[in-house]
């Protein structure tokens, strides 16, 4: 009981970097609007370094030392195109000015559903676990440094074709006000997400220290899977108010050890994928094709 207690410490804290004189910070624009971009993220390439721009488009994390001439900074968002930036021109443009181009988007296709539907759920609908992903323990200012653009999913396969109706999450601890999350689907590629599936940008807010199960409407979004598809799913935390106390806990309960099942998760937009044997309290409310 002890090891899988400190297993899930060291899987639910993260890096903290100290205070430093220096930081990297700019605003993110829309290109031809100059109207700013919320909610952006802004990570170092395979490093865990990077934050998640403010309601203004503003952005600001620390320089380090682990940050080198060769490392590249990519500024993201759902409906644009990136834009790259060497760690040494961010460092001489601070404050700098970044402009997002947004891309065309496809009129969504209008689908009518057949008869021979039937409600299903995709995924882990229990509400206990010994494991958590979340964030305690920490002062209020270094924790909304770390967790902006963290991510966290589960890995799922729909059995039979099916269009998704909802996201469901379980909370069971929350100290603040409210946190945002980004809601993420991607393709899977090697074991890890890859390929952004959401042509939309999927965000949702959790207030008054809710906790239970928290539910996400996505039947606007016409989602379709196919059969035998591997899926990621996923949540990014994009931005917190101060909690009420100095200590506290946010937590989703996590199935540990999970040894047929995998959950992935980064620090950063751009850091490198980690899995482990867990499942979370995670899943979706889909309507499958009876063959």
């Amino acid at each position: 009981m002890r090891l899988i207690f400190w297993w899930s410490i060291v899987f639910i804290l993260f890096p903290t970097y100290g205070l430093r004189a220096q930081t990297l910070h700019g605003t993110v624009l829309h290109d031809s609007l100059a109207t700013p971009v919320p909610f952006a993220s802004v990570g170092v390439r395979h490093k865990p370094f990077g934050t998640v721009t403010d309601a203004q488009g503003r952005f600001s994390f620390p320089d380090s030392p682990g940050l080198t001439a060769q490392d590249t900074v990519v500024v993201s968002c759902v409906g644009y195109y990136p834009v790259r930036l060497s760690v040494p021109a961010l460092r001489r443009q601070s404050p700098a000015l970044v402009r997002l181009r947004p891309r065309a988007q496809a009129l969504r296709e209008v689908t009518v559903r057949s008869q021979r539907l039937r409600p299903e759920t995709l995924g882990h609908t229990g509400k206990t676990g010994l494991a958590r992903w979340g964030i305690s323990s920490m002062t209020p200012d270094s924790t909304r440094r770390d967790m902006r653009g963290r991510e966290f999913g589960t890995f799922l396969r729909p059995a039979r074709s099916c269009y998704v109706d909802s996201f469901n999450v379980y909370i069971d601890s929350n100290p603040f006000r409210a946190v945002r999350f980004r809601l993420m689907l991607y393709t899977v590629l090697d074991g890890k997400p890859a390929t952004a599936l959401l042509p939309d940008d999927v965000q949702f807010v959790v207030r008054d220290q809710r906790t239970g199960w928290i539910s996400v409407d996505l039947r606007s979004y016409n989602v379709q899977l196919d059969k035998k598809q591997p899926i990621a799913l996923a949540l990014q935390w994009l931005d917190n108010d101060t909690p009420f106390s100095e200590r506290w806990f946010f937590g989703i309960p996590a199935v540990f050890p999970a040894p047929l099942h995998r959950v992935f998760g980064r620090d950063k937009s751009q850091a490198n994928w980690k899995t482990y044997p867990m499942q979370p309290s995670m899943y979706l409310t889909v309507q499958s094709w009876q063959e």
